[in-house]
């Protein structure tokens, strides 16, 4: 009987940890929903409130006139999907051919490669920014997204991993049913590792979706900001911040990667189920 109670004991305790870690961790997105939803004049009231006293959605509507919200949405949609399909495509065939075709030097091409992630990204953004300068990129789509198209490390490892948990026995009778490597990597690889294809696809897309550094460098036409430069320029400058714009064009923003993250949820827990699993 006592350790039955142990075990309830310790099972509720494990419940009150998780519960509180997810509380902190979601802390900042409810508050800024609620003050999106909160009246104006109550984004400062003294005593603070957490919960508004009159649910509006007025800050959303007037977030969305203020800015032209549906270009930077189709800018960081087109932007998005053209560098994460890029990305995964690209590391999807890098990560096959350190995983699966043996060649001279693989392994110590693969740790050069690796190596790569310790070189601060700010540090090769300017010889980035003159080279677009150069071919006359500058302020265009080919700016946002030529430098990230072709994939980086981490994807590649990531994938590189999956692609080495397969069982070498498909991959030898591929070889002897006469299946080229280009074949093997489209029919029988790819089906096999969709779930880390598509845990990358999402890994990369809210990285591209939220990055803000590039672009703000390599754009200054209002058509062609994307929705965190846009959010930066418009509602928040040193004399004034509009502080119920900033949190509903927030809470805008991140309403897409809130979608797709509660429909790719599944994909996401079995593809880290089934790492490590040979």
């Amino acid at each position: 009987m006592s350790l039955k109670r142990n075990k309830q004991i310790k099972r509720i305790i494990t419940y009150a940890f998780c519960i509180t870690g997810l509380l902190i961790a979601l802390f900042p997105l409810i508050w800024i929903l609620l003050s999106a939803l909160k009246p104006s004049q109550e984004m400062f009231a003294y005593p603070p409130t957490i919960f508004p006293s009159r649910v509006t959605f007025e800050n959303f509507a007037a977030a969305w006139n203020k800015a032209s919200f549906g270009r930077y949405f189709l800018n960081s949609i087109f932007v998005t999907a053209v560098v994460v399909c890029g990305q995964v495509f690209f590391s999807a065939m890098a990560a096959f051919a350190f995983a699966r075709i043996p060649f001279k030097g693989r392994t110590l091409c693969f740790l050069c490669f690796l190596s790569s992630m310790m070189v601060p990204a700010i540090v090769i953004m300017i010889p980035q920014f003159i080279i677009l300068r150069m071919f006359g990129w500058l302020d265009t789509y080919m700016a946002l997204i030529i430098p990230s198209l072709f994939g980086n490390a981490f994807s590649v490892f990531f994938l590189r991993q999956f692609f080495m948990s397969i069982p070498d026995s498909l991959q030898d009778a591929a070889e002897i049913d006469g299946c080229g490597y280009i074949r093997m990597f489209l029919q029988i690889f790819v089906p096999l590792c969709k779930h880390a294809l598509f845990t990358l696809v999402l890994i990369r897309a809210v990285a591209v979706w939220n990055d803000f550094l590039w672009p703000v460098i390599v754009t200054n036409r209002d058509e062609m900001r994307t929705v965190p430069v846009a959010i930066a320029t418009v509602f928040f400058n040193y004399r004034n911040v509009d502080w119920a714009g900033l949190a509903s064009a927030t809470c805008i923003a991140l309403l897409p990667l809130v979608i797709v993250f509660l429909f790719a949820r599944d994909y996401i827990i079995e593809s880290i189920a089934m790492t490590g699993f040979k």
